[in-house]
């Protein structure tokens, strides 16, 4: 109670009272009117777009939800590494007080066990590789780019613990911001030739699953990922389309946001040099 003292805590305490008020009422307007399942609509069309039916309505039936999701987290994963360096990152134009440093951890490798000293570059690169197969086999299994990306900066966090500046994944502060940007703006890119073929953003040009686009624009993009489906009512020819590629930059994305987090947390921040 002492922390609902003050300004910031009757502030809290009405934020936290709408919130519930919110949720309560969507709860109860809900009651009733959820069908199971999901759309029949969907479930009829999904095989002709992706065997991984959790892809196809991640891209394919929220593609715009989910490219606002991706530019929140990419700006999220900014934010935080401002946040967590407060006084380790030097923001220019920001001189008004001297910025608060801290002494930087120190990794002694020498006092890890054998155990840890010989098998943590093993451990890594089996996440890392682990990484690469769920994001390359996610249009035909669970998992994709998100799931890869944690997985992968898992592998960075884990060498980083375990080895400090010795860090054998070399995942510096230029590569990092690079491949987040890479990753969002890839993403957002590959809306627009849906977009410029039909009209609407994030259209999967690939799949085609509404027939909208030119044959030459669904053999470029759907091609390349075509797959037999073996079915007992017969073999179907599928494709994800853009999915795969979505799934990829949506990897490196999330691998720029959480590891840029992880890079200020552990090795501090400057605006010099790496």
């Amino acid at each position: 109670m002492e922390e609902l003292k003050g300004k910031r805590g009757i502030i809290a305490l009405i934020a936290l009272i709408i919130i519930t008020i919110g949720l309560l009422s969507s709860l109860e307007k809900l009651t009733g009117r959820v069908n199971p399942g999901i759309s029949e609509v969907y479930n009829a069309l999904a095989y002709l777009v992706a065997p991984n039916n959790l892809a196809t309505w991640v891209y394919d039936w929220r593609g715009f939800d989910t490219l606002i999701e991706t530019a929140v987290i990419y700006v999220g994963g900014l934010v935080s590494a401002l946040v967590i360096g407060r006084g380790v990152v030097q923001m220019k134009k920001c001189k008004q007080e001297s910025p608060v440093t801290s002494k930087p951890l120190e990794f002694r490798v020498e006092s890890l066990t054998v155990i840890l000293e010989y098998l943590g570059i093993p451990a890594a690169i089996l996440l890392i590789s682990y990484g690469i197969m769920i994001v390359t086999g996610s249009s035909t299994s669970g998992g994709g780019g998100f799931q890869c990306g944690v997985i992968m900066t898992s592998a960075y966090l884990l060498a980083a613990i375990l080895y400090g500046k010795n860090n054998p994944i070399k995942f510096g502060k230029r590569f990092i911001i690079g491949i987040g940007a890479i990753g969002l703006g890839g993403y957002a890119l590959l809306g627009l030739p849906g977009y410029l073929a039909t009209g609407y953003w994030q259209y999967n040009i690939g799949a085609d699953v509404w027939s909208l686009v030119p044959s030459i624009l669904h053999t470029i993009f759907g091609d390349p990922f075509r797959l037999s489906l073996i079915l007992k009512e017969g073999v179907f020819y599928s494709t994800p389309g853009i999915v795969p590629l979505i799934n990829i930059a949506e990897a490196f994305n999330v691998i720029g946001a959480i590891g840029l987090i992880y890079f200020a947390f552990l090795y501090g921040w400057s605006d010099e040099g790496e």
